[in-house]
Parts: structure tokens; sequence; C-alpha cells
């Protein structure tokens, strides 16, 4: 058994009080390291139910996966026993309550060297997926590469969007049309992969980008600095909000983060947990954000990083794209195509 596997399924075991059932997908992906892909990824429930016992490790899994489950997961590599049942009858076990939610959000070591080449494969998909982009390409041809290219480097992308130069003024989750990018656009992605989930977005330009949109992208970018320089380990993330919403208002955007959630926690979800003000949850000893102010007009900034003691490591950069630098973290700058 894995040390990981190890100390997951201990800390499991203590916080469920001795028996722990669960198909629910950050679960089963945090207890399986990763492992225990989906068929359907946007499902509710994983395919994959855990059991766990003071003397057992198990999983229950369809029995038409069998193939492909023995050939491919490896489980018993992690201490658990595969376990098929007749697809046609389930397992006719009731999951337990949901006790996991804070241990998934204290990343072990294992989890920081996955995420951390899941940060640079992502920030290459992006790379690569701007070097293909062209003005007179539509927004979904845009988004399929992005999405194309995460796939390409084992990501499932739950989330593609990708604003050309009419929508992106306007729309905070510009969803993919058919309309042509056009003089601008911003392209955004959160995609996952081993579990783990990564966010970033970038604004392209054809030729110099419009002043007003500089302006405004060096405004949200020095509210990104601060809202990752007080992201530490014991930190409430209602400090943390607190501090980014001081931001906004110091660059003449009082109230902007109203019209646009703010990230927050991220890992096994999207969001582990939302940032909004007095939230009390806490940045582990060793968690991961993504935050993504935005100010109306078409400015966003986003990128994944690593919380520790070591301070704050954006794993999603793309220096050699263009920074901008700011009163703390660097952040990216309007990439000119």
């Amino acid at each position: 058994m894995s040390e990981e596997a190890a100390r997951k399924r201990r800390l499991a075991l203590e916080a469920a009080g001795g028996r722990l059932v669960t198909s629910r997908p950050a679960d089963v992906r945090w207890l399986l390291c990763g492992r225990g892909r989906p068929v359907d990824a946007a499902a509710p429930s994983s395919p994959y139910t855990v059991v766990l016992d003071a003397d057992s490790a198990r999983v229950l899994y369809q029995d038409i996966e069998r193939s492909r489950v023995e050939a491919e997961e490896g489980w018993e590599e992690l201490g658990y026993a595969p376990e098929p049942y007749p697809w046609f009858e389930g397992h006719g076990l009731e999951q337990t309550p949901p006790v996991l939610e804070e241990l998934r959000r204290e990343l072990g070591g294992e989890e920081l060297e996955r995420y951390r080449a899941a940060g640079r494969d992502a920030a290459d998909a992006m790379r690569a997926t701007l070097e293909a982009l062209a003005p007179e390409l539509s927004e979904r041809e845009a988004a399929a590469e992005l999405a194309r290219q995460a796939r390409l480097r084992g990501f499932f992308p739950p989330v593609v969007l990708v604003g050309g130069e009419q929508r992106q003024p306007l729309h905070r989750h510009p969803l993919p049309t058919g309309a042509q990018l056009g003089r601008q656009a911003l392209l955004a992605m959160t995609a996952e992969r081993e579990g783990l989930h990564v966010s970033l977005t970038r604004l392209v330009s054809f030729g110099p980008p419009l002043e007003e949109l500089a302006r405004l992208v060096g405004a949200c970018a020095e509210v990104d600095a601060a809202f990752l320089g007080a992201s530490r380990p014991g930190a409430a993330l209602g400090e943390v909000f607190a501090v980014g919403e001081r931001a906004y208002a110091e660059q003449g955007f009082e109230g902007e983060w109203r019209r646009h959630h703010q990230g927050g926690l991220t890992g096994y979800r999207g969001r582990e947990v939302f940032g909004t003000p007095g939230e009390p949850a806490v940045i582990a000893a060793a968690g991961a954000v993504a935050w993504n102010p935005s100010i109306a007009g078409g400015a966003k900034s986003e990128d994944t990083a690593l919380v520790t003691a070591e301070g704050v490591e954006v794993i999603t950069r793309t220096p050699e794209l263009g920074e901008l630098e700011t009163t703390g973290v660097a952040r990216p700058a309007i990439v000119t195509l």
C-alpha cells in the first residue's frame, strides 16, 4: 500500500467514526490518489464506491467495467480490493455522511508534485492554443482547440470559456458561440487530471491591445496579486477576501467583487470553497487556491497556485507570454499575437 493511500485511509476512518461508504466523485478520487476515472465525468456520483472498515478497504464497481479496471486502475497497489457487482442489481449500500471535505484540502507531498505537473501541462495547453488562434476563428473553434490541447495532455476540461471582441467586454462567463474572435479574446479553462483541478485565464489581442482594456487588466492584476499575497497557511478565506475587496477599492473599482465570484480554494473540485465575506474556511498547511478577480469591460486575471509555508507558487505561469509587474506577484499580461 502506498504511503499516500494509507494516510488517507487512516484519516478517513477517523473522520467517519470507523466506517466509510462514499461514491462522491471528489472523495473517490482523493481516496484513490487520483485514480478512478469515471466514464461519465459530468455525473453527480462516481461509478465507484469506496468502502472502508477497520480491517478492509474495497472499491465496488459494475462488472461491465471489469476488463478495464483490472488492466488499468491498479487499485490493489493502493491496498484496495476491487469488487465487481452485476450492473443490473447495484451494490445495495447506503453512503455514510460526507466527512472528507476538510481533509481533501490538505495536500500531501505526492499531491503537490502531481499538481505541479498538472499546472505545467495546463499552461502548455493554453500556450499551444494561443499559437493556433486567428481573428477569423469562431469562439467555438477556439474553445475546441483549447479542449483538444487539454485532452492531449490527459485532462478533462469541464469548463472552457471563450469570448471574442464583441462578447468579452459583456460577459463574465462567455460560453463560446459561433461569433468570430475579432480583434481580441478571453480564453479560460478549468481542467481536471488525476482528480486535481487547475484553472487559468488568458487574454489575447491581435495587434496592440486597446488602451482601455490594458488599463482594466492592469487594475485587475493588482487585485489578483493582493489575493495571492494574502493567501497563506492558516488564513481564513474571509480574511483573504477582505484584502481583495480593499484592492478593488484602491484601484478605483469599489464593490466590483459583487459582480462575479472571486474564486477560492481549489483541489478535487473546481472550487472546494468559494471566497466570500466572512468565510471561515482556512487555507491548509499545504493547499491550493485559484482566485479570479474580474472588472467589467473584459478584464480578468486567473491562475492556480499552491500555498505552503514556503509561500505562494503559481503553477500555471506563462512568463514567456508576458507578465505585468505588480505590487506583489507578477500576473499575466494581455498576450499580443
